[in-house]
């Protein structure tokens, strides 16, 4: 599962430094910045602490609706560009997302309505183009024949080794995490009033292996203040780390009565292999804190989420006693000049996304460095990288 930062800002929330033993800031160290000055990074999957690969963008020359795609592959000391999977070139600006179960089980898909679905395997030795799926909004990859695609819809889809099967949902879902090949969580919203909520409650379906089934959640009641208001829930993040640890986060949306946006606070689902218990986000220990196998971000959430002490984001973390901690920044990188300029030192480190990496504490985060507002000095140069919340110093 992808999991995508929504907010790259400061906030009042972001709490005390994080500092190593000897007090220094705790920053972002780079792993690998583009060449190009107009690119991004888009993408990463995290195999392991030794590989992992990412999706890079860059205009083409001559052609600014097209993106060149860059392959990169981290090797455990560096990035290295990659030949592109066969049938995979210019497009129009589209999503591309990698997933991986394994260094045999890594798949890439592209989705849009700009460029057409595309999607390819790799198996440890080459890539293959395969059919694509279609629209997606999240993917499980739980094995080289064990792949599901979530789409906004009530149809998901499913890899078997051979081909994509539709399989109609009692609900339409955004999220998926998988445990295992019969234990498989799906997070939507319901399309109608459902628990006071006029756009929509939280939904959660699961699979067995045979079925997919909505399982009851506790009921999501606006805060008194907003009852007036209509409001809806964000889609649920999903977070689970085990077949008896499964975490679900969201938060109330909606207008007030002058049309502006409301935010209540966010709320948090548990499941403990029996029942689902409503609680505080607070209660999920390993939310938002870097976890080896996963964390969970701004994923799902919408507004800014900047100052939430229960998310991961570019600008903070949360400790294991639930304590949020700023992320210093990395020093300022040469822009076009080929030097830093002062300029350059107003650059901004904006993220995409941040993924754990698997058997570590650390996280990866990809994105762009950018100048911005600042004439012929402005530059984006894709980013890659790491934050280590316990560094030796």
């Amino acid at each position: 599962m992808a999991l995508v930062v929504a907010g790259c800002g400061g906030g009042s929330g972001a709490g005390e430094p994080a500092t190593t033993p000897s007090g220094h800031p705790v920053a972002w160290t780079y792993s690998h910045l583009t060449k190009d000055l107009s690119s991004s990074v888009v993408n990463v999957a995290a195999v392991s602490a030794h590989d992992a690969w990412a999706v890079a963008l860059t205009p083409v020359v001559g052609n600014v609706e097209d993106q060149q795609v860059t392959l990169l592959r981290y090797d455990g000391s560096s990035w290295r560009p990659q030949a592109l999977p066969p049938g995979l070139g210019p497009a129009p600006i589209d999503e591309y997302r990698l997933e991986a179960s394994s260094p045999r089980d890594v798949w890439l898909f592209r989705s849009g309505p700009n460029s057409g679905a595309y999607a390819a395997h790799f198996d440890g030795r080459r890539w293959q183009q395969k059919p694509a799926p279609g629209g997606i909004s999240d993917v499980a990859v739980l094995g080289p024949a064990d792949v599901w695609v979530a789409g906004g819809s009530n149809t998901a889809r499913h890899w078997d080794g051979s081909r994509w099967t539709s399989v109609p949902l009692p609900a339409r879902v955004m999220q998926l995490a998988g445990v295992a090949g019969d234990d498989v969580w799906a997070s939507g919203l319901t399309t109608g009033e459902e628990d006071g909520l006029a756009y929509g409650a939280p939904v959660m379906l699961h699979w067995d292996g045979n079925t997919w089934k909505r399982d009851q959640l506790p009921a999501v009641e606006p805060p008194s203040a907003y009852q007036s208001n209509s409001m809806g829930a964000s889609p649920l993040a999903l977070y689970a780390p085990a077949a008896n640890d499964v975490w679900a986060i969201s938060r109330l949306v909606g207008d007030d009565d002058n049309g502006d946006a409301v935010y209540a606070a966010p709320f948090a689902f548990h499941w403990n292999a029996t029942r689902w218990s409503k609680t505080s986000p607070d209660a999920c220990r390993r939310c938002g804190i870097p976890a080896g196998d996963g964390v969970i971000t701004a994923d799902g959430m919408e507004g800014d989420n900047a100052g939430s002490s229960m998310l991961l984001s570019s600008i903070h973390h949360r400790t294991t006693h639930g304590k949020p901690r700023r992320i210093a920044r990395p020093p300022a990188a040469a822009g076009r000049s080929g030097k830093v300029t002062a300029a350059d030192r107003k650059q901004k480190l904006r993220l995409v996304e941040i993924t754990a990496i698997p058997g570590t504490d650390r996280v990866w985060g990809v994105g762009a460095l950018t100048v911005e507002a600042h004439g012929d000095a402005n530059f984006s140069r894709g980013a890659i990288v790491q934050y280590d919340p316990h560094p030796k110093d």
